[in-house]
């Protein structure tokens, strides 16, 4: 079991008990947390069993990493976090953050796992760069991933559905030389 420990959080392999846990289900249900995901079949309510299979999957991936985010203050879940397409050979890995618990947001939890996380997959396994994409419908966590040292790789235009229309997906990208550890400086 893989467990990371950040200034502001814990992060811990994502378990059977993370799935059942009324909070994670709440999230997954909540308009305002899903809305940004990029999960269209989370805009509706989307049945547990569903949600059970998803996780299972990515659990038993030999190419993802899935995590619980839990506040170190009190232990208390607030999110999770996705390593997926982890790829050894070439160094490279995607990661994928969801903060459910939307009375974190803002507190900078997800600057902090992202840090967490970003440290281990550089400094444990040894890979060479990161990338992740978002919504460009969602400044704060393109905010999140700048700070962080993450530069724009590319824009697939009108790409992803939301609400009425379209927006744009950015594609990030952050080598370790780029990445920043420790508020703002480069490791």
């Amino acid at each position: 079991m893989l467990c990371l420990q950040g200034r502001q959080v814990r992060l811990q392999s994502f378990t059977a008990a993370h799935i059942e846990d009324p909070a994670y289900h709440g999230w997954l249900t909540d308009y305002e947390v899903v809305k940004t995901i990029n999960r269209p079949e989370y805009l509706t309510p989307v049945p547990m069993e569903e949600v059970r299979r998803y996780c299972a999957a990515v659990m038993a991936s030999p190419t993802d990493i899935f995590l619980a985010i839990h506040l170190a203050s009190d232990g208390r879940f607030v999110g999770t976090l996705r390593v997926s397409g982890l790829n050894q050979y070439a160094g490279t890995a995607d990661i994928g953050i969801l903060v459910g618990d939307r009375k974190v947001w803002g507190t900078g939890i997800a600057t902090d796992a992202i840090r967490t996380l970003g440290a281990y997959l550089f400094n444990s396994l040894g890979l060479r760069k990161l990338t992740a994409g978002v919504m460009a419908v969602n400044p704060p966590m393109l905010k999140v991933f700048n700070r962080l040292g993450f530069r724009e790789e590319g824009v697939r235009r009108l790409q992803d559905r939301y609400e009425a229309g379209y927006c744009d997906h950015i594609y990030l990208g952050c080598f370790k030389d780029e990445f920043r550890f420790d508020k703002g400086e480069r490791q």
